[in-house]
């Protein structure tokens, strides 16, 4: 019963990877296409074919204009062709306007002002960053905003905060003169910033005081990213000390612990933050900890001894240590919740997107500067691991999945490389500059050069995708 208990475990896990990989994915090509296809036909262009997937046709019509809309067996992208192009990937077919007729050539790409086929090209990314901002914005109108208050209340031993000075309860202000709304403005910026130095402005009991600190890389091994190393300077806010929830049969729940259990002192110790409650646990070392926990107004005495186990795949940290069964509220101690109107989450959800642009920016650049690793650049396999382990969550966390990639794919096809959004895009800056198209036989040496680097950029992902892969056929 167990295997078969298996079996179906995975295979309902491998469902919920295909379709949310499939959902993501149709949606941010759908939408990247549409953008090519509405201004291709507001310049006058003649759409041929609107194709989401590639490979064998599963269903088709042609529209009033002549347009096939296809749906192909290979849910990896799509394209739309217009009436000469050679193929798929928008190369020039030179032999193709020679043999239209004169009608026909009104309804040519490639004979249209420069200024027009650049609109065209790009309208793709800027669609996905449309969708991205619409759907972010939809979310921060409809559920609001909870912003956590930029306070370092818990500080790990020996972290660079600890080092250059933070205490428990600062204020951070600023860092390098940038205004911090929140605790997400500070993990936005240090994410951002390896191995470059951060002056901090903090208010500690109404005195402003700046502190300077490097972030160092520190091994994470989170559900949806994998194992990776992510910039830290080890501030925390703080947790309400509430127990959410006892697993069953852990050391908690033999113990006595129930959900909405205040936990208040250990081994004798305040507690005013989960975090301090999983320090103390954490270095207990096989040891019993002595619990005292505030219950219907009344405090219970409760002993337990942590035992060695992994908190669950979905932790943030999957890897064995002491735990005793227990679950945080993850509430934090200092937040607010804010309603937000309609222009409001508009600004919001734009600004999601800038700082998704200039962090995979940031991160690129700290790559060839080599104060990052590259073992974040993933393929298709991370793509569809991380649309299953989202839609696992919830719908609502896959379509805020989908806004990132949205995002990711727009940025990446902007990219100067010939066969993408942005070599087209060169290749019309230099049309415009110099008043003449590029050399036809430059454009066909360069495209290929193009299809070499996306397929050597697509085996590198590959590569850093074979431990997701191993995971899978485990």
């Amino acid at each position: 019963m167990e295997f078969i208990s298996l079996i179906a475990n995975n295979l309902m896990s491998a469902g919920i990877t295909f379709l949310g990989f499939v959902f993501a994915l149709t949606v941010v090509v759908f939408i990247h296409e549409m953008g090519h296809f509405l201004v291709a036909r507001w310049c006058g262009v003649t759409v041929t074919t609107f194709s989401i997937g590639f490979g064998k046709e599963i269903w088709a019509f042609i529209d009033k204009h002549g347009t096939r809309w296809r749906v192909a067996w290979i849910p990896a992208g799509g394209y739309v062709k217009f009436l000469d192009d050679e193929n798929a990937a928008s190369m020039p077919d030179r032999d193709a306007l020679d043999t239209m007729s004169e009608e026909q050539r009104k309804g040519s790409f490639q004979l249209k002002p420069v200024w027009q086929r650049a609109a065209v090209v790009v309208a793709g990314p800027l669609a996905n960053f449309i969708l991205a901002i619409v759907i972010f914005a939809g979310f921060y109108f409809a559920m609001g905003e909870n912003r956590i208050e930029p306070r370092a209340d818990y500080i790990v031993a020996g972290s660079p905060a600890e080092k250059a000075g933070f205490k428990s309860g600062d204020q951070i202000l600023s860092i390098n003169g940038r205004e911090v709304r929140d605790f997400a403005t500070v993990n936005e910026i240090v994410w951002t910033s390896p191995g470059r130095e951060l002056d901090f402005l903090v208010d500690r009991a109404g005195q402003e005081i700046a502190l300077s600190l490097e972030p160092v890389l520190k091994e994470r091994n989170d559900y949806i990213a994998g194992k990776h190393r992510r910039p830290t300077i080890g501030i925390r806010y703080a947790v309400d000390p509430v127990v959410a929830g006892v697993i069953p049969g852990d050391p908690a729940d033999k113990a006595g612990f129930e959900a909405g259990d205040r936990v208040i002192r250990m081994n004798g110790q305040d507690i005013n933050d989960f975090n301090q409650l999983q320090e103390v646990v954490g270095k207990s070392e096989g040891r019993e900890i002595k619990f005292v926990v505030l219950r219907d107004g009344r405090e219970i005495s409760l002993n337990v001894t942590p035992k060695m186990m992994s908190p669950g795949k979905k932790a943030a940290n999957p890897t064995p240590r002491p735990l005793i069964g227990i679950q945080s509220s993850m509430r934090p101690m200092h937040s607010r919740h804010v309603d937000v109107g309609a222009f409001e989450a508009l600004g919001l959800g734009t600004e999601r997107t800038w700082s998704i642009i200039t962090g995979t920016l940031s991160y690129i650049g700290d790559i060839f500067a080599g104060r990052s690793d590259s073992d974040q650049i993933g393929g298709v396999v991370r793509i569809a691991d991380a649309a299953g382990k989202f839609a696992s969550l919830g719908f609502s966390q896959l379509v805020l999945f989908t806004a990132f990639i949205s995002v990711s794919i727009g940025l990446i096809n902007l990219f100067p490389i010939p066969i993408l959004d942005g070599g087209h895009l060169m290749f019309y800056a230099y049309e415009a500059v110099m008043g003449r198209p590029v050399n036809e036989e430059v454009q066909e040496f360069s495209f290929r050069i193009g299809l070499v680097l996306i397929l050597m950029l697509m085996f590198f992902g590959l590569y850093n995708d074979r431990g997701i892969l191993a995971g899978w056929f485990s």
